[in-house]
């Protein structure tokens, strides 16, 4: 689209204003060593940063015509249109008989602006702009208040819309060095744009149809600014998209509309790896954690997304994932989801689940979702015993929304992040030698908060609150259902996992120096809690509380390289001396 122009303009009266200073120069040639620069306005001598002149000396007619302009400008932003330079005096200086040139401004009355406005077509309707446009103002105060005007018919179909100065009338006012300026404006509004087609260039891989699905607008509607405007940013949410230029509205010679649209296609794959290393305490040697997230985010250009992740979160545990996503399930803006996870948890038990995710986009921002899953756990007879854990299963349903407003996913500098779902199911244990089958109730819910607030450029804090909670009908809690955290992505400088708790919650805050577009370097304090209870002891049927809050601090780095964005994250956890943190390594690569 192309850009508003507000065709109005007051710079004549510099222009007339310069052209009578021409012939005042000094005859003679600038010396070539630099002639010094004095101003002197109504009477009063200014430095040349008052007069607006990033000039101190002139070698040249040239420059002394550049300063000329520059003091003329200035007086001009200030309202005084009928400035002028009287004369520009070259005086030779007695102490080292050098040339100075002085310029006598005369910055004549100072303006107050009001406008008298008509309008071209009548069916407009008026009330809302002329609201706008009521008083006096300055320069730049009217600009802005005329391109808010442009900008509201915009929104409601009129983006051709103009002004056309028709005539100014200067007023005197009882102050002689002050005057009115009425201008007399004509509004042209325009034809109503109605889109008659849309065309996306740039896209070799992606379909066409994947794209157009996305946009606010279809061929037919009503030409709407905001929805225009908004394109880019919904198209670039999509994550396969480099770049996506602003839309463009052209007219052909039959005065059909067509919107523009040229993207740039980015790599829709995506490698993501984390490495970690907990050292050892005593005897006990350290280890290696890992993570392994591969992503195909476009597939066939369809906008499918195949998901596969494997983590080794501890000594003992790790877990596998699989998921794929259908977006616009049969044309509707409904995206839907599946995946299998398994989790081998301290080869104490496994536990399987299986979900479909349905979601739902309400608005530029926000995000509804619904979730179906099971989950099985199958204990090893040693931890059924020593644990008294038995087999059981769960069925869920889950409910949630979601809002993001950050402005890049990878390294954002701006924006808020939200998500709250809760879940709720029914618990059912299989039979044993020592019960009959059970079914108990199961609840959860997750909240996520990160805040993103730009400091002073290239400075950004980050500021993350989380909170999970889980509660059963059953007497305590089990091991299974409690939620776990702790190393690279909750509580850096400690082990992956290292805490459980029926009631959990971490920050995570970062002071970030960006270092360039996908860069930066940070430091960090995060801080987590949890609680949970537990039998007194294996006979008494009494329970403890356990709650305990955690702190880490560290520094840490994400940096563009050509193998992809590596980060290194290093953790003190309490207790930890200066050499005896957590690292964290990270790799994500697309292709």
């Amino acid at each position: 689209m192309s850009t508003l122009l507000i065709k109005i303009k007051l710079p004549a009266l510099l222009i007339l204003s310069f052209f009578l200073l021409s012939d005042g120069f000094p005859q003679t040639k600038p010396d070539s060593a630099g002639n010094a620069l004095i101003f002197v306005r109504n009477g009063k001598m200014v430095s040349a940063a008052s007069a607006g002149v990033n000039i101190k000396t002139a070698k040249t007619r040239a420059e002394l015509e550049t300063a000329a302009r520059q003091a003329l400008e200035n007086l001009r932003q200030k309202r005084f249109y009928f400035a002028r330079i009287d004369s520009a005096i070259s005086i030779k200086t007695a102490k080292n008989n050098a040339d100075v040139i002085h310029f006598y401004l005369n910055s004549g009355p100072e303006f107050d602006l009001t406008t008298q406005i008509s309008l071209s077509d009548s069916s407009i309707p008026q009330q809302d702009w002329q609201r706008e446009l009521r008083g006096a103002h300055d320069e730049t105060a009217w600009l802005a208040r005329l391109n808010n005007v442009l900008t509201g018919l915009a929104r409601e179909g009129h983006p051709l819309a103009f002004f056309t100065v028709d005539s100014v009338t200067v007023q005197e006012d009882s102050n002689k060095n002050s005057r009115l300026a009425l201008l007399h404006l004509k509004l042209e509004p325009g034809p109503t744009v109605r889109l008659d087609s849309i065309l996306i260039r740039g896209n070799k891989i992606t379909k066409a149809n994947v794209l157009l699905r996305e946009l606010p607008v279809m061929p037919g509607d009503k030409f709407n600014l905001d929805e225009v405007e908004s394109i880019p940013d919904r198209l670039l949410r999509l994550g396969f998209l480099k770049s996506v230029s602003p839309p463009q509205l052209h007219v052909d010679n039959r005065g059909r509309y067509l919107l523009d649209l040229a993207v740039v296609e980015g790599n829709s794959n995506f490698l993501n790896g984390v490495a970690g290393y907990n050292p050892g305490s005593g005897n006990e040697k350290g280890y290696l954690t890992g993570l392994l997230d591969l992503k195909f985010g476009n597939l066939l250009g369809t906008g499918r997304l195949v998901n596969a992740r494997w983590e080794k979160r501890s000594r003992d545990t790790q877990e596998l994932a699989l998921r794929y996503r259908e977006p616009w399930l049969a044309g509707w803006p409904l995206h839907v989801s599946g995946g299998f996870q398994q989790l081998v948890q301290d080869t104490s038990y496994v536990e399987r689940r299986w979900d479909v995710l349905a979601e739902l986009p309400a608005g530029r921002r926000f995000t509804l979702f619904g979730q179906l899953l099971t989950e099985s756990v199958s204990p090893d007879s040693l931890a059924a015993l020593q644990l008294g854990l038995p087999e059981s299963r769960v069925a869920s349903v889950v409910a949630g929304l979601r809002y993001d407003s950050r402005d890049d996913l990878i390294n954002p500098t701006a924006g808020v992040f939200y998500s709250t779902s809760l879940e709720t199911g029914r618990k059912r244990y299989g039979p044993t030698a020592e019960a009959a089958a059970q079914s108990f109730s199961r609840k959860k819910i997750l909240v996520d908060f990160e805040w993103l607030l730009p400091v002073k450029w290239p400075q950004v804090l980050s500021v993350a609150i989380h909170g999970r909670e889980v509660t059963t009908g059953e007497p305590l809690v089990s091991i299974t259902d409690q939620i776990r955290f702790g190393g690279a992505t909750t509580l850096r400088g400690y082990r992956e996992e290292q805490f459980r708790g029926s009631r959990v919650a971490w920050s995570n805050f970062e002071y970030r120096y960006l270092l360039s577009r996908q860069s930066r370097a940070f430091v960090f304090l995060d801080l987590g809690y949890y609680f949970r209870e537990e039998p007194a002891n294996s006979t008494a049927a009494a329970l403890t509380a356990i709650d305990e809050i955690k702190r880490s601090f560290g520094l840490g780095v994400r940096l563009d390289t050509p193998l992809g964005i590596v980060g290194v994250d290093y953790g003190l956890g309490e207790g930890d001396d200066l050499l005896n943190g957590k690292v964290h390594v990270s790799l994500l690569n697309s292709f």
